[in-house]
């Protein structure tokens, strides 16, 4: 694989990662209500979704999506309504504050709730994995820069280490990002500003989801 065919495909894919979607959204929510450290643990579900449906496309089944709509239309409504109820649980429940901690440091750190890393990552990978959109994607867009002339898992590897990598850095930006705007809340409304925000922000998550239409079709393409 040629630097320029890579430099392509790194330009393309930071246009992709840098519009906000379902994953960057869920980064920010966690972010909000649980520090932007835990959410390293979020990202990393989300990337490993995107690494199991990058295999996916690559054995084909990238295909059955693009083209299936019962098949598209099963897996977006099923990420559409967790995090429909994410985010209305998130809403509606009164955010928990830590104990121990006085003054200041109550008033700040003190906000964010304590969520295990299991969750975490469970949430990140669910939300990622609930994005039909991707497996067609990258069914798509991989073969586009692949050299059926030269061995293909090395360059499968480049093209998904380096989506992957990209993909991680975005989710951290928007999600720190996020973090910095939760002393302006608790100072606005409590921790129950920052559930209500976090809570809504997965609904609008919800919503873009939904409005993802099947992508054209790809039927033939594959590695």
């Amino acid at each position: 694989m040629s630097f320029e065919v890579w430099l392509s495909f790194t330009v393309l894919s930071v246009m992709m990662v840098m519009t906000p979607g379902p994953s960057v959204l869920i980064g920010m929510s966690h972010a909000l209500r649980y520090g932007a450290r835990p959410t390293l643990i979020t990202a990393l579900g989300d990337v490993t979704a995107n690494m199991i449906q990058m295999v996916i496309a690559a054995l084909g089944l990238g295909a059955i999506l693009a083209t299936s709509a019962t098949a598209f239309a099963v897996v977006k409504w099923c990420g559409v309504a967790f995090l429909l109820v994410m985010g209305l649980m998130s809403f509606f429940r009164k955010a928990s504050k830590s104990k121990g901690k006085t003054g200041m440091e109550m008033k700040f750190s003190g906000a964010y709730e304590v969520a295990s890393r299991r969750k975490l990552f469970r949430e990140g990978f669910l939300v990622a994995a609930g994005n039909p959109k991707a497996i067609a994607f990258f069914g798509a867009l991989f073969p586009q820069f692949v050299d059926p002339g030269l061995p293909l898992a090395p360059q499968l590897l480049m093209l998904g280490a380096t989506f992957v990598i990209l993909d991680y850095s975005f989710v951290m930006i928007y999600a720190m990002g996020a973090a910095r705007i939760m002393p302006w809340l608790v100072r606005r409304g409590g921790t129950n500003a920052i559930a209500r925000v976090s809570g809504a922000i997965l609904i609008i998550a919800a919503g873009l989801l939904s409005l993802i239409e099947m992508p054209e079709s790809t039927a033939g393409t594959r590695f």
